[in-house]
């Protein structure tokens, strides 16, 4: 399961045209508490850190959209019966100020699911982090190469930086727990002027 699931994320998260791997981008692994497994990630240059059962896989991709050349940063970590990932987006000012929240999460999340043929399992949840960026939840569920497949998504829009955090896989391996645990630690810093970068999680040649 680790290889179909972690082969799910690397396909969807990040549409690699062209592609660069990137194995010493900037993070620090700080001890944490309670299980010695688990560890505070931080990400400098992308302004936010999260608690991680491991050490993640940090990729880079430069990708061609109609705004122009960006360049794209997934932060992966595959377990037995599942994948736990961070992903970040600064979008045009102008693009932001001219779309809801709600509708950018919704091009987001309808990508990713496409990739599990997969359709949501209730209602998307309106979520605040800090109690001012707009943010929702979702959990969706489908099929992967004839598997069952299971997914919960949070989205933020900080200023003009789009967060992504999902867990995927088999929903009966995975502890709530870790779901827990990852996705209660994220937090971000205010973000820096950076270069215009996305995570496009539609198939490729597909909006």
């Amino acid at each position: 399961m680790r290889g179909i699931y972690g082969r799910f994320v690397r396909s969807v998260s990040l549409r690699p045209r062209p592609a660069m791997r990137v194995g010493m981008l900037a993070f620090f692994l700080l001890a944490g508490c309670g299980d010695p497994s688990w560890r505070e990630v931080s990400a400098p240059d992308g302004g936010f850190t999260v608690r991680m059962g491991g050490d993640p896989r940090v990729e880079k991709r430069n990708i061609d959209t109609p705004a122009g050349a960006i360049t794209a940063y997934w932060y992966s970590l595959d377990r037995k019966d599942s994948v736990y990932g961070v992903g970040y987006a600064d979008y045009p000012v102008r693009l932001v100020a001219g779309t809801p929240p709600g509708r950018m999460f919704s091009i987001v999340r309808e990508g990713w699911l496409k990739r599990i043929a997969g359709k949501l399992d209730g209602e998307d949840k309106e979520l605040k982090l800090d109690g001012k960026w707009h943010g929702v939840e979702f959990t969706a569920r489908g099929e992967l190469d004839g598997r069952k497949a299971w997914m919960l998504g949070r989205f933020y829009l900080v200023e003009n930086r789009l967060y992504q955090l999902v867990v995927f896989g088999n929903r009966e391996g995975i502890p709530q727990a870790d779901i827990n645990r990852f996705m209660g630690s994220f937090k971000v810093a205010k973000p820096r002027d950076a270069s215009i970068v996305t995570i496009d999680a539609a198939p490729d040649g597909k909006k």
